[in-house]
């Protein structure tokens, strides 16, 4: 016997334990995502993976372990979704100044539109990140909060060199990140909850529109 543990069906014992973890880390994303953390248990999260709840205690210690974990998972696809969407080319504008507030714009949307999309195609996933994860513990919280700000920092680094080669740093930099993390959280909350209404093309062209219309003093010109 190796120091990988005795094989059985040509799998070593590690390598039974990572398959019985993702299968309990499905169980969590399915279960989390449809029914919700607090409705969910330790028994239930096993009987939907198929496994011995014994199994369960292999991986994880608690229920808010596994909550962790499966929140990690959501968090990274969501983050590669997002940044992606953001990598956008406006052209087209005749003026250096023209050009920035095309980029900048067209970054924004591509950013909302990446997260409109994810949202609306992983119900569950975005269950878990909307709703889920909320005011489960002070450790979930803090948790939240530092992909908040993580995700933030990224977000703002990626539209400062789309439009000037740029990045920011220090208060201005994580201003800038929550500013764009907390809105594009509530237009997303808002529109899951509203059964994805208006459509996403129609309310990404309304944030557009309501962004240019700020960005051009607007809001003061009504003033």
């Amino acid at each position: 016997m190796t120091n990988q543990g005795r094989p059985y069906a040509g799998a070593s014992r590690e390598a039974r334990e990572s398959a019985r973890r993702e299968q309990i880390i499905a169980a969590g994303i399915e279960l989390f995502g449809t029914q919700g953390y607090r409705a969910a248990t330790v028994g239930a999260i096993c009987d939907s993976a198929g496994l011995n709840k014994r199994y369960f205690y292999e991986s994880f210690a608690t229920l808010e372990d596994l909550l962790v974990e499966v929140y990690e998972r959501v968090v990274a696809d969501l983050r590669a979704v997002v940044l992606a969407g953001g990598a956008a080319d406006a052209g087209g504008s005749e003026t250096v100044t023209e050009a920035q507030g095309a980029e900048a714009m067209a970054v924004l949307r591509g950013f909302m539109d990446g997260f409109l999309g994810w949202a609306q195609a992983n119900p569950i996933f975005a269950r878990v990140h909307l709703f889920e994860v909320l005011g489960v513990s002070g450790r979930i919280d803090e948790l939240y909060r530092r992909h908040g700000r993580v995700i933030g920092g990224e977000l703002a680094d990626a539209l400062c060199v789309a439009v000037s080669g740029t990045v920011l740093t220090g208060t201005r930099r994580r201003v800038l990140g929550d500013l764009l993390v907390g809105a594009g959280i509530q237009i997303v909350v808002d529109w899951v909850i509203g059964d994805y209404q208006p459509p996403r093309q129609e309310l990404l062209s309304e944030i557009e529109s309501t962004l240019g219309w700020v960005l051009t003093a607007g809001v003061i010109g009504e003033s």
